[in-house]
C-alpha cells in the first residue's frame, strides 16, 4: 500500500477551500509513492504563486525559486546530477509568463523535467489579473474592458518546438485522468509538461461574466 505521508510535511495546506490544488497535491504524491522515488533524490522547484505555496507542503528537497525562474534552477539541477527526479511546479503566470523562455528552453533541449502548471488562467493569488492564458475579450480585475491579447496555448506550442516531448492537458476536476497523467509524466524519459486546468475558487468567476 503506497504511503502518501511519506512526501507530506507537517504543514497544513492553506488554499481556499476547494481549490483545485488539493488534487494536484495528492496526485503527486500518489505518482511519487508508486514510483517509490526516494525522498533524497527527488527535488522540486517551486514557482511564485498558489501553485508554489506547496513548497511548505511537500516533505523532499526543493527550492521556492523567484517568479520565472523554477524551470531554469530545474534544468541547472539535473545537469549537475542526472540521477535526481526533478519537478517543477508553478502557475499559469509564472511558467507561461514570466517562465515561458525557460520553459520553451527546457523543451527544445528535451531536458528531462518534469513541469506541472495549475493553470486558472489568471493571476489569483495578487486576486485575479489577465494572466497569458485567459480568454480573449475576458474582463479581469486588469483588463475590465476585456482582455485583448491572445491567449496562449501552451501544449500547441510546446509541441510545435519540439515534438518528441511529453505535453497533455488535463481537467482538474477528473482526479482520476489527473493522477493517471501525472504518473505517465514522471515515467516519460525526457522533458513533460502537463497543464492543468482549474477554476480558482475565489476569482475565477469574473471570467464567466
Amino acid at each position: 500500500m503506497p504511503n502518501l505521508n511519506n512526501y507530506r510535511s507537517t504543514v497544513t495546506p492553506t488554499w481556499c477551500p476547494g481549490c483545485y490544488n488539493y488534487m494536484v497535491f495528492a496526485g503527486l504524491q500518489a505518482a511519487f509513492s508508486a514510483l517509490n522515488i526516494p525522498k533524497h533524490k527527488l527535488v522540486i522547484n517551486y514557482d511564485i504563486g498558489c501553485a508554489g505555496n506547496m513548497a511548505d507542503f511537500l516533505n523532499t528537497y526543493g527550492a521556492h525559486t523567484l517568479h520565472g525562474r523554477s524551470i531554469c534552477m530545474a534544468m541547472g539541477e539535473k545537469l549537475v546530477n542526472p540521477d535526481l527526479t526533478v519537478c517543477v511546479i508553478g502557475g499559469d503566470g509564472g511558467i507561461y509568463g514570466e517562465g515561458l523562455n525557460h520553459l520553451i528552453a527546457a523543451a527544445r533541449a528535451n531536458t528531462d523535467i518534469k513541469v506541472f502548471v495549475s493553470n486558472n488562467y489568471l493571476y489569483s493569488l495578487t486576486t485575479g489579473q489577465t494572466s497569458p492564458t485567459t480568454p480573449k475579450g475576458s474582463k479581469t480585475k486588469s483588463t475590465p474592458n476585456g482582455n485583448l491579447n491572445e491567449p496562449i496555448d501552451a501544449i500547441k506550442l510546446i509541441e510545435n518546438i519540439n515534438p518528441h516531448v511529453f505535453a497533455k492537458r488535463v481537467d482538474g476536476r477528473n482526479p482520476l485522468e489527473l493522477n493517471k497523467s501525472i504518473k505517465e509524466a514522471m515515467e516519460f524519459k525526457g522533458f513533460a509538461l502537463i497543464d492543468i486546468a482549474q477554476e480558482c475558487i475565489a476569482f475565477g468567476k469574473q471570467l464567466k461574466s
